[in-house]
C-alpha cells in the first residue's frame, strides 16, 4: 500500500505563541519517519500576529485566511485547500508527540478499509482547578477534532463541519454524523498530542461567550432530535454527579479553586436538562 499523503489542518485564532509550539512539534525532525505531508494554517485572527509568525518562522507552512464565522468554518476553509488524500485536524494549542504522523500512517496501512482515525489527547499535568478544561481522549470513541484523521473523500461526502455551529458542538455534530453513517473508526494511541489545560474563565484565550453550551445543544437537537448524547436522563445524571461527587472533589482536591465556574456549569447543566426534558415530553404528547 502506498504511504498516505497528509494535509495537516490547524485552525487558529489570535494564539501565535501556542501555534508556534504546535508547528515546531510538526517539524521534519520531530516527525522523522512520517510520509510526505503538508501543513495548512487557517487563520480567523483579527490581527496579523499569527500570519506574520508563520510566514517569518515557518515559510514551508501554507497560511490562509479562515471564514471568520467560527471554528467549523475555519476548519472547512483549511480542508478546502488540502491536497492530501488524508486530512489531519489538529488544534493550534496542541503539541504533537514525536512520531505522531508516522503512527497515523502505520494505522492507515494496517486498516486499509477504515476512513476515520482518532488519536490520544492528554493534558500537560494533573488538573488543579474547576476553571481548567482539556478535551482528554485516552481510550477513543470521542472523535474530537483536536486530533482527528479522516479520508478527504469521506469528509466531502459528509459535507464537512456544519457552520451553523458558530461557537461549539461542531465536532460533536461531526462525530455524530460519522457514527450514524456506520463508519468504522480506529483509535491510535501513539498518534498522541498534548493539549495543555486552558482557562474556562471568560476573557483571555477563552473567546467563547457565556451560555454557548445551551445554545449549541438547542441547535444540535433541532437538527438531530433526541439522541444518546442529547437526552435529559444523561444530563440529569451529569447534574447529579456535579452536585455530589464533584462537590467533594471541589473541597478536598481543588480546595474550591475555580468554584464559580463549577457553579455556572451546574446552572447550565440544569438548563440543558430542563430543555431536553421539555423536548422529549412534547414528543411523547405528539405520539398520543
Amino acid at each position: 500500500m502506498t504511504p498516505p499523503f497528509f494535509s495537516v489542518v490547524i485552525p487558529t485564532y489570535e494564539r501565535p505563541d501556542d501555534l508556534k509550539k504546535c508547528l515546531l512539534s510538526l517539524s521534519s525532525e520531530n516527525q522523522n519517519g512520517a510520509p510526505s505531508y503538508e501543513i495548512l494554517v487557517t487563520d480567523d485572527s483579527v490581527t496579523n500576529r499569527c500570519k506574520n509568525m508563520v510566514t517569518t518562522d515557518f515559510p514551508e507552512v501554507s497560511w490562509g485566511r479562515g471564514k471568520r464565522n467560527g471554528p467549523a468554518g475555519n476548519r472547512n476553509a483549511g480542508a478546502n485547500r488540502a491536497k492530501g488524500k488524508w486530512v489531519v485536524f489538529l488544534d493550534d494549542d496542541c503539541i504533537a508527540s514525536n512520531g505522531y504522523l508516522e503512527s497515523y500512517a502505520n494505522a492507515i496501512i494496517e486498516n486499509k478499509h477504515t476512513s476515520v482515525f482518532e488519536g490520544r489527547i492528554f493534558p500537560d499535568r494533573p488538573k488543579r482547578s474547576w476553571a481548567e478544561g482539556c478535551p482528554e481522549n485516552e481510550k477513543g470513541g470521542m472523535l474530537w477534532t483536536s486530533n482527528l484523521c479522516i479520508k478527504k473523500s469521506l469528509f466531502i461526502e459528509l459535507q464537512g463541519f456544519d457552520e451553523t455551529f458558530e461557537v461549539a458542538f461542531e465536532d460533536v455534530d461531526f462525530a455524530y454524523r460519522i457514527k450514524t453513517s456506520f463508519q468504522k473508526t480506529v483509535f491510535v494511541y501513539d498518534a498522541s498530542v498534548c493539549h495543555p489545560w486552558r482557562s474556562l474563565k471568560a476573557g483571555g484565550k477563552n473567546w467563547k461567550r457565556k451560555g454557548y453550551e445551551i445554545e449549541s445543544i438547542k441547535l444540535f437537537t433541532a437538527k438531530h432530535g433526541i439522541t444518546e448524547i442529547t437526552n435529559w436522563k444523561l444530563y440529569f445524571r451529569n447534574l447529579f454527579r456535579m452536585l455530589t461527587t464533584d462537590q467533594i472533589k471541589s473541597i478536598f482536591r481543588y480546595r474550591n479553586r475555580g468554584y464559580a465556574v463549577h457553579l455556572f456549569n451546574i446552572y447550565l447543566t440544569f438548563l440543558s436538562t430542563y430543555f431536553l426534558f421539555k423536548v422529549e415530553w412534547k414528543q411523547k404528547l405528539r405520539r398520543k
